[in-house]
């Protein structure tokens, strides 16, 4: 079996010997010295730190030693855990009613589930939520203090309610497998009656209660029956399905955010120290995608989850709550089963044992999925909201220190109302406002509240700024390594788009390799250079005034070492031959560019001869902050949903998953604009996204051509665009770097994985 030199159980015992010891050793580290990320669905500092003490709390309290032994040992009895008081001493039970809100449980939910919390602490969360959407505070209080638990049917089953005279109902049936609910002294029960679904709050006591042998022994369901139980008027509940839908599909979604953080954390840390052939495992590139790949599925689950819960906490419609759910929903519950399965498989022979923690996960995320429904049920049902008009508008609301900088703003742009784009930056370049985000006196020097100020006044005032394109790469490389007489040249007439530029990078051998780069780049007797080589898949080479080069100036040095980069005259320099690329749409967006002794003078190389690697990686990315997209899905998209009435389930259920992917960019973007605004780390989700955008617009160009059917065969009409769409992604997931180098690069960089 694979992974069979590691040992087979995680816990020293009768019969272990010394190697397996040092193994489980090893483990302990792993959980307790990770240098992994540890973001989660909240993003503020007080989030941060209330995930960081229920982290710290479930390892003290519960450690996976005492989780194990419910694998081992007979079916708990019933009742509350023996951690209970502490757990509601701690005020975790319930902090959204102690002055927090749904977030602020999400992100308990999750660190619980992170740590395999055992017990009804799940169906208990849920339950405590309902009682207080349903103005039953008592209960609630009682649920909050740990007094009493509670349990949540997430449907009717089979059970029914008959009023009776003089107020109150009975109610007769079984309930559907209830989570907790062998743990639970208050149940949460659906039943069909004549009007409706109506929801109960029943004292589990009068319940015929048997807990099942669950397919998670930790946290058991159980089957619930009602035999003509008599249920007085004040236990009915002020609720509707489709709330306890939406609010179960948030916290669920929470809890499965939490096992697959957890998945991926151990997954990535063992790919660190497990050997095969001689290196850690976490060297292999299937390995390293494989864990990347998680943690594009995680951070996906995690800002879904996010919105859902602040949605669901806000004056939303119900439609928009319910849409906000579902996308949640249906990408938390599969990412937590689906990184519960990659776990297994990069832990190998090890995952595989019954003493390893990682079925424990499986489990739960098997059973989440059972109860609430598959990913594509809450597509389905999202697509259906989304068809009938619901939208999610996300809004970004600044510190009230972004006053300070609203009126010299918004004084600012008038004078650009009513200018056409080139004309507007031209206008605004000189005073700063083109780009903010620059250093004097080319910028602001201005912060993220302030750069979102200037967009918003912009955005007000109806003013759109020409795209600098190459050029946004460009000026933050000449600020920082320029000489002044480069800066002066250079920066402004750029900034008020008079110069445009071109990127000469890429090389036939060489594309995302840049430190392979053969260009040659040579000194001349008068202290220039003389340039050889190739360059291709350039944009704008036959338009573009200036271009940026790298080129080899020092072949004997260390291949990052020996790069120069310099700025080409596009327009005036002798030996420079553009030749345009066909591309596979017909058009020719892309050059090779040939450099047969092309002269460049001594001021053309910016920053030291060997430094061009550095030069070239100046980009001052975390400088810039862009405000979020106010509505998550573009035309592609909507077209797609206001065909999907149309659609067989898979089709729909296939739009669903590009509205969660659409929605999922967007609230990544605004999570991590709001980290900027706080002064925090904007975590790995700003690293992720490319990895989720590229092949959303894949699939969404991809999935308009099907759709056309035998239309789509032909460049005219409506295939000509819709063919051409499709052909051009392509360069989507290769251009800028290819997916499969992203994923080598978040794998190394934001999990840790090592390097080849």
């Amino acid at each position: 079996m694979p992974g069979g030199t590691a040992a087979r159980g995680r816990r020293a015992g009768p019969g272990r010997g010394a190697g397996q010891e040092e193994v489980h050793l090893t483990f302990r580290q792993i959980e307790t010295c990770s240098s992994l990320p540890r973001m989660g669905i909240g993003i503020t500092q007080e989030q941060r730190e209330l995930a960081e003490a229920v982290r710290g709390w479930v390892a003290r309290v519960v450690p996976p030693e005492d989780v194990h032994k419910l694998l081992d040992g007979p079916a708990p009895a019933g009742g509350r855990p023996g951690w209970w008081d502490a757990l509601a001493a701690q005020g975790l039970l319930a902090p959204h009613l102690e002055g927090g809100t749904l977030l602020d449980l999400a992100v308990v939910v999750e660190e619980a589930a992170r740590g395999a919390l055992p017990g009804p602490f799940l169906s208990g969360a849920l339950a405590s939520a309902l009682l207080h959407r349903a103005g039953a505070d008592a209960l609630a209080a009682e649920l909050a203090d740990g007094s009493r638990t509670g349990a949540v049917a997430l449907g009717p089953g089979s059970m029914t309610a008959v009023a009776v005279e003089g107020g109150g109902h009975l109610l007769d049936g079984t309930a559907p497998p209830v989570l907790g609910a062998g743990e639970a002294d208050l149940v949460l029960l659906a039943a069909e009656a004549a009007h409706g679904t109506l929801w109960f709050a029943v004292d589990a006591a009068a319940l015929d209660v048997r807990p099942h042998d669950s397919a998670d022994p930790t946290r058991p369901t159980a089957e619930v029956r009602a035999r003509g139980l008599a249920v007085p008027a004040g236990r009915l509940l002020a609720l509707d399905a489709a709330l306890v839908r939406d609010l179960a599909c948030v916290l669920f979604a929470a809890d499965a955010c939490g096992t697959a953080a957890w998945a991926l954390h151990t997954a990535a840390e063992y790919a660190k120290v497990r050997e095969q052939f001689g290196r850690p495992i976490g060297r292999f590139q299937g390995v390293k995608h494989l864990c990347a790949d998680m943690l594009v599925r995680v951070e996906q689950a995690r800002a879904l989850t996010w919105d859902a819960a602040t949605a669901a906490g806000t004056e939303e419609s119900a439609d928009v709550r319910a849409l906000a759910a579902a996308l949640a929903a249906g990408t938390a519950l599969d990412a937590a089963w689906t990184c519960a399965k990659d776990c297994i498989q990069i832990l190998g022979g090890i995952g595989f044992t019954w003493e390893h923690d990682a079925h424990i996960h499986l489990r739960r995320a098997l059973v989440a999925r059972q109860l609430l429904g598959t990913g594509d049920g809450h597509r389905l049902r999202a697509v259906r909201l989304a068809a009938a008009g619901a939208r999610r508008e996300l809004r970004l609301e600044l510190p009230a220190a972004a006053e300070a900088h609203r009126a010299a703003a918004r004084e600012v742009v008038q004078d650009a109302r009513g200018l056409d784009p080139a004309a507007a930056r031209r206008v605004l370049a000189p005073t700063g406002y083109a780009a903010p985000y620059l250093p004097p006196p080319y910028g602001l020097g201005a912060g993220p509240v302030q750069q979102l100020v200037v967009q918003q006044e912009l955005a007000a005032a109806g003013v759109k700024l020409a795209d600098l394109g190459i050029a946004t790469w460009v000026v933050p490389s000449l600020l920082a390594y320029g000489t002044e007489e480069q800066r002066e040249r250079y920066v402004l007439p750029t900034l008020r788009g008079d110069l445009t530029w071109c990127q000469l990078f890429s090389e036939p051998g060489a594309g995302s390799d840049l430190a392979s780069l053969r260009t040659r780049a040579e000194r001349t007797p008068d202290g220039g250079w003389r340039i050889n080589g190739q360059k291709v898949w350039t944009s704008s080479a036959r338009t573009a005034d200036f271009g940026i080069l790298l080129a080899r100036t020092d072949p004997a040095a260390p291949k990052h070492k020996g790069l120069g980069y310099f700025v080409v005259d596009m327009k005036h320099t002798s030996g420079i031959d553009i030749r345009p690329l066909k591309e596979i749409t017909g058009e020719a967006l892309f050059n090779e560019v040939y450099l047969d002794d092309v002269d460049l003078p001594a001021d053309a190389l910016v920053g030291a001869p060997d430094g061009g690697w550095q030069v070239a990686r100046n980009t001052l990315g975390n400088e810039r902050v862009h405000m979020a997209d106010q509505m998550t899905f573009d035309t592609g998209l909507q077209a797609l949903i206001a065909r999907s009435a149309d659609l067989d389930g898979a089709g729909r259920a296939r739009i669903g998953a590009l509205a969660a992917e659409a929605h999922a960019l967007a609230c990544i973007g605004l999570r991590t604009t709001l980290q900027q605004v706080s002064g925090l780390e904007p975590g790995a989700g700003a690293s992720v996204r490319k990895l989720i955008q590229t092949p959303h617009q894949q699939r969404t160009a991809e999935l308009a051509l099907e759709l056309l059917g035998p239309a789509g065969a032909v460049c005219e009409g409506p295939g000509a665009r819709a063919v051409h769409g499709v052909l051009m992604s392509r360069c989507l997931t290769i251009a800028g770097g290819t997916t499969q180098v992203q994923l080598n690069v978040v794998a190394e960089r934001i999990l840790g994985l090592p390097r080849d």
